[in-house]
């Protein structure tokens, strides 16, 4: 029994392929998918990218108040919660004005 034997990747490939086809489903039953991935994006990817890794690094190493380095991680940090913010109330504006005129299959 090999890693990419019959057993092994016949379930995994029948697996992803549902899992895409899945996905290109509800992508298309979406017209406003992209104002939803751009709600996600606001919490999820801004924080995990921008901003907790500066907060990480002033408490970890902690350096001094009067460095550069941690003010620069700190309006990095400060700037980038303002841009989240910001940006999740775009989406969901936009999400509301989009669901209006929402129709199942509209982009296909």
């Amino acid at each position: 029994m090999g890693e990419f034997s019959a057993r092994n990747v016949v379930p995994r490939l029948i697996f992803r392929s549902l899992s895409i086809v899945a996905a290109t489903i509800l992508g298309a039953m979406l017209p406003f998918f992209g104002d939803i991935m751009a709600l996600f994006g606001a919490f999820g990817a801004i924080p995990l990218d921008f901003i907790l890794p500066m907060v990480f690094f002033n408490f970890t190493f902690k350096p001094s108040r009067k460095s550069v380095v941690f003010w620069g991680n700190t309006t990095i940090a400060v700037v980038s919660s303002m841009l989240s913010v910001i940006g999740a109330v775009a989406s969901v504006r936009q999400i509301a004005l989009d669901s209006k005129t929402y129709r199942l299959f509209a982009n296909v």
